[in-house]
């Protein structure tokens, strides 16, 4: 924006030193050329008077020897030529059927005074032709032509054009820098502070807020709104964890109470069947409770307030593939683990710890035994930004297309795992607190089958030992 912005002054202010610049050239090279024929206008009168006698008398060398002068002072060509348009002299060869010549000397001989030529442009290289009458007694004898070459003139409108389009060139870098940047910079630094703002609240960071005493009133006001906006919906946001956490608080005591007088109502069922709706009963409660547990530590996820720090990935992962090596044991699921040394990157605190081990369990509930496999790999040099995927990879039946689509949403599961423990809270969870930290979950179908979920988090600088 701030580049369109300059084009447009640059333009502008282009567009007004032109303006400004042209009838400033013009008037110049018109003084130039009037200069020039009057200056002619008096050499072609003072030749006219000398040619009058000259035609009368019929005694033309004195002419023809001033004439010859002239042509070799100024470099010119000077004819006469008499009422009939015949030439009586002519210092240098003249062809008198050039339009040019040819116009000059029909007005000259209607008795008709020289016309001011219009402005001699630099690339116009047209001579500067003068035709004068030669009058005696009321009667025209005859008419005086001289062809002048405009070099000179020409030379002097160049170089002043040439000092008119510097000064301009000067003056437009002058009032570009000194005046068009620094208001164009004042103009859009609240619109980048809101653009930041924007961006940072749109990542979730709803504390974010603009200075409202910089830039114009229109764009302060636009700050005041943003920071009302932003104020309003953090507020609202804090109001619906509260109300979560909260609510997950108080149901926790009832949903405990109740489970204990059910439990305690086995001894008194003696029926199988009623047994078997106790149990059942008792499995829905634990479940409830789950969830439960599961919204509280949501709300708290959301509610934290943690800054993303480096973390040494081959640690961690390492570290969690380690202690569910005995949970994979026990289930008879090969555990596989790929992992490089000194791989790190940047998450909030425990945010690797939570999401390695909600894969992992996932992966151990619906992978129905077929092997686990954990790797680290780090991006090459060269992207835009190093990232490091943090892969858990199953051979199980995995997911469709469509349930890929939907994985990962809160209180979302499966139809086919309807049957298995768990309240559909773990992903989301996961989900959350990855982006959180800048990073994100990636889910995709294995091949050939089974389900590959990827943490991927923005590299942190080299530990010492990293891998070239």
């Amino acid at each position: 924006m701030r580049r369109r912005l300059l084009v447009i002054v640059f333009v502008l202010v282009a567009g007004l030193i032109v303006a400004l610049s042209l009838p400033l050239v013009r008037a110049t090279a018109e003084r130039t050329v009037q200069s020039s024929f009057i200056g002619r206008v008096e050499d072609g009168a003072w030749f006219a008077d000398m040619a009058a006698t000259a035609l009368e008398s019929g005694r033309t060398g004195r002419l023809e020897a001033a004439a010859d002068r002239y042509a070799d002072l100024y470099d010119s060509r000077v004819a006469v030529v008499d009422a009939d348009s015949e030439t009586v002299i002519a210092s240098r060869p003249v062809d008198l059927e050039e339009p040019q010549l040819r116009s000059a000397l029909l007005l000259a001989l209607a008795d008709r005074p020289p016309e001011q030529p219009g402005v001699w442009w630099p690339w116009d290289d047209r001579p500067f032709v003068l035709a004068e009458p030669v009058r005696r007694d009321g009667r025209v004898l005859g008419a005086v032509l001289i062809v002048s070459p405009t070099d000179q003139a020409r030379s002097e409108v160049a170089d002043h054009l040439t000092l008119v389009i510097l000064g301009s060139l000067a003056a437009l870098v002058l009032v570009v820098i000194a005046v068009a940047a620094p208001v164009v910079r004042w103009v859009l630094r609240p619109v980048h502070d809101l653009d930041r703002a924007t961006h940072e609240v749109a990542l979730g960071s709803l504390k974010t807020r603009v200075s409202e005493r910089v830039g114009a009133p229109e764009l302060r006001r636009l700050a005041n709104h943003f920071n009302v906006m932003a104020d309003s919906t953090h507020a609202a946001q804090e109001q619906q964890r509260a109300f979560v956490a909260q609510a997950s608080h108080q149901l926790r005591n009832p949903l405990t109470a109740l489970r204990l007088r059910v439990e305690n109502l086995e001894e008194f069922v003696n029926d199988p069947r009623g047994l078997d709706e106790l149990h059942s009963a008792v499995e829905e409660a634990d479940r409830f409770g789950e969830m439960l547990d599961g919204l509280l530590r949501l709300a708290r996820a959301e509610a934290s307030e943690a800054e993303r720090a480096p973390v040494d990935v081959s640690a961690v992962v390492r570290h969690r593939v380690d202690a569910w090596r005995a949970a994979f044991a026990g289930a008879g699921v090969p555990l596989i683990a790929r992992i490089p040394d000194g791989v790190s990157a940047l998450c909030l605190p425990d945010c690797l710890d939570h999401a390695l081990d909600t894969l992992l369990d996932n992966a151990l509930k619906f992978g129905e035994g077929a092997p686990v496999d954990v790797s680290v790999h780090r991006a090459p040099a060269g992207r835009a930004m190093e990232t490091v995927d943090v892969t858990v990879r199953d051979a199980g039946p995995g997911l469709t297309e469509e349930e890929l689509s939907q994985a990962g949403g809160r209180f979302w599961r499966s139809t086919r795992h309807q049957n298995v423990r768990g309240t559909g809270l773990g992903l989301a969870l996961t989900r959350m607190v990855v982006e959180a930290g800048g990073g994100e979950l990636l889910l995709a179908a294995a091949r050939p089958q089974g389900l590959s979920a990827t943490v991927r988090l923005p590299a942190a600088p080299a530990l010492p030992g990293d891998p070239v």
